[in-house]
């Protein structure tokens, strides 16, 4: 008895010790699914993308867009002598699908809010794409002081929307993009209130992570297309093109190029180009953008 009654409690203890050694098995947790990654950038020189910032994440932009044409010569440094519209913004994701920014233009003292959300995403082989919006809101405190009209008026306000498509080809070389926009009030000097539809679209190929080129393109579909300051009352506004290449290196954004647009601001520049594309027009133009 006391035999039979020793095997058995030897036995439980080697049934326990070879429990206690077997490995746990735990239900891992699915690895979370990496944003799908087209364009390089947030944003083109003038058009946004589908890309979006990581959540937390701030990216500065400074750009310039010069007025007087290359055609001047050496007397403007072909350009560089002279004004320049100048925008700086801030933007910040307050997630992976949503971001904010807050800009400014010295032309009509103009100030943006906007806000863009990443719709959805399409991992194919064949058509990769991704899709987003952007709305926002601007307003003109710069207007003439001859106008009986506060800073702050409702008549100075401005509102835009664009539907963004993103998708490449040839292994993520060639990008292109179709941004169909919204414009309403485009310009705060009419008596009536007036809207502007365009589609943009653009054009990058993409040598390396370094170097790229692009062509970027607004023509405008309906609405309004005239001036958008005092001093161009009379005059046409005309379809943006802009040809230019990106420099990327240390989470910085270069975008240098030529363009017939001198308008920088969202709700400026969705009015058109304030020149005609021809070799008279084409002016000097730059965007940095610096990621946080």
């Amino acid at each position: 008895m006391l035999r039979h009654t020793s095997i058995f409690l030897l036995s439980v203890l080697i049934l326990s010790f070879s429990v206690a050694a077997q490995p746990k098995w735990k239900r891992s947790k699915p690895p979370k699914k990496i944003p799908l990654a087209l364009f390089h950038s947030t944003m083109t020189a003038n058009f946004p993308t589908a890309e979006m910032l990581k959540k937390g994440d701030f990216m500065y932009e400074i750009s310039h867009r010069f007025v007087p044409p290359i055609k001047d010569g050496f007397d403007a440094l072909w350009g560089l002598n002279g004004p320049a519209k100048i925008r700086t913004s801030l933007s910040y994701a307050i997630s992976n699908r949503v971001m904010l920014t807050f800009g400014h233009v010295n032309l009509l003292n103009n100030l943006d809010f906007h806000i863009k959300y990443r719709l959805l995403e399409i991992d194919s082989k064949t058509l990769p794409s991704a899709v987003a919006i952007r709305a926002g809101i601007a307003v003109n405190p710069g207007i003439p002081n001859s106008l009986d009209r506060g800073d702050f008026d409702s008549d100075n306000f401005q509102y835009f929307a664009q539907l963004v498509y993103n998708t490449m080809f040839f292994n993520k070389k060639f990008g292109v993009g179709i941004v169909p926009s919204y414009l309403y009030n485009s310009s705060i000097f009419t008596i009536d209130k007036q809207y502007t539809f365009t589609l943009g679209n653009y054009y990058q190929y993409y040598f390396n992570h370094m170097w790229s080129v692009w062509l970027e393109l607004n023509p405008i579909i309906a609405g309004y297309q005239g001036f958008i300051t005092p001093d161009e009352i009379g005059n046409k506004s005309f379809n943006h093109v802009a040809l230019g290449f990106d420099i990327e290196t240390g989470g910085h954004f270069f975008h240098l190029f030529v363009t017939n647009n001198s308008r920088i601001s969202p709700t400026q520049f969705l009015v058109g180009a304030d020149k005609k594309a021809g070799s008279d027009s084409w002016r000097v133009a730059f965007g940095i953008t610096r990621e946080l």
